[in-house]
């Protein structure tokens, strides 16, 4: 696991995001609120969190938390790839700030995560997919750090959506078989965020589209990386017997230990358990 994902894995602050906080941070106004805030925080599951986000929400209709919580809430369906709790919590979100760019992504993620090739909504799901992941590329590039985050960590989280946001339209491109265009989605996800995950999949689009030389080519750098996690560079091994065998060069090696059925659609997100956190910790106004 790479340093930009192991930040991330380690602080939750992809679960933060608030680009309308601009330069003023946001503050309790109550202890009671401060209360609900670290009640959301002790929930033992994600089914609970929601709950307490909802509960939140409720009591506390005009807090400066509820963009970060709408944020929180979309991240957390989307962690659990349940595709009806992700689009309900998403439209609650972008219904109070259309530019939210973790609610887009989380959208655009979940629809990636849970379409398939044969589904009778196949193209309606990706085209509206395609639209939230543009438009929060596009809202990234005018971005403003939030007061609540420091100037070394507003970068990476940066590069986190972008990569994120590259990888979904790589995911979409495979779905409808456009290997090139997916290659590309890869490769500029890659380019932004060096995560071998993101490497593999130029390798295995490169492999969809009988382009074997070069999807030998993204295995070998892949598995040259060093602190591969065990699931990566096993599907990376196998995919890369897979694209010697199709392209007819004979196996010399023993045959490795069976891998796991595929490769990780996403880069591996923060823990959907991870608390709610800051730079600054809340305290309740005075």
């Amino acid at each position: 696991m790479r340093k930009t994902t192991a930040i991330l894995t380690l602080t939750g602050i992809v679960l933060l995001a608030a680009a309308a906080w601009g330069q003023n941070p946001p503050r309790m106004k109550s202890q009671k609120e401060l209360d609900a805030w670290n009640a959301i925080n002790a929930a033992p599951s994600v089914d609970s969190q929601l709950q307490k986000i909802d509960d939140f929400l409720t009591a506390f209709a005009d807090s400066d938390y509820k963009l970060i919580l709408l944020d929180r809430a979309v991240e957390l369906a989307a962690n659990k790839k349940d595709y009806p709790l992700t689009m309900a919590w998403g439209q609650r979100d972008l219904d109070v700030n259309p530019t939210s760019y973790v609610a887009m992504l989380a959208l655009a993620r979940v629809t990636a995560d849970t379409t398939k090739e044969f589904d009778l909504d196949k193209d309606q799901k990706l085209a509206q997919a395609e639209k939230w992941a543009n438009g929060a590329l596009d809202a990234l590039k005018t971005a403003t750090k939030p007061a609540a985050y420091s100037e070394q960590r507003w970068p990476d989280l940066v590069k986190y959506w972008q990569s994120s946001g590259h990888q979904s339209l790589g995911l979409f491109a495979m779905v409808r078989k456009k290997y090139d265009v997916a290659v590309a989605e890869f490769q500029k996800a890659f380019d932004i965020s060096p995560e071998p995950v993101y490497l593999v999949h130029v390798g295995e689009a490169n492999l969809k589209a009988a382009k074997y030389d070069d999807a030998i080519a993204a295995f070998d750098k892949v598995l040259a990386m060093p602190d591969l996690i065990p699931v990566i560079k096993q599907v990376t091994e196998r995919e890369k017997r897979e694209a010697l065998r199709r392209k007819g060069v004979p196996a010399t090696a023993a045959p490795a230990q069976p891998a796991p059925a595929a490769a990780p659609a996403t880069a591996a997100p923060p823990p959907a358990t991870a608390p709610v956190q800051t730079d600054t910790p809340p305290t309740p106004a005075k």
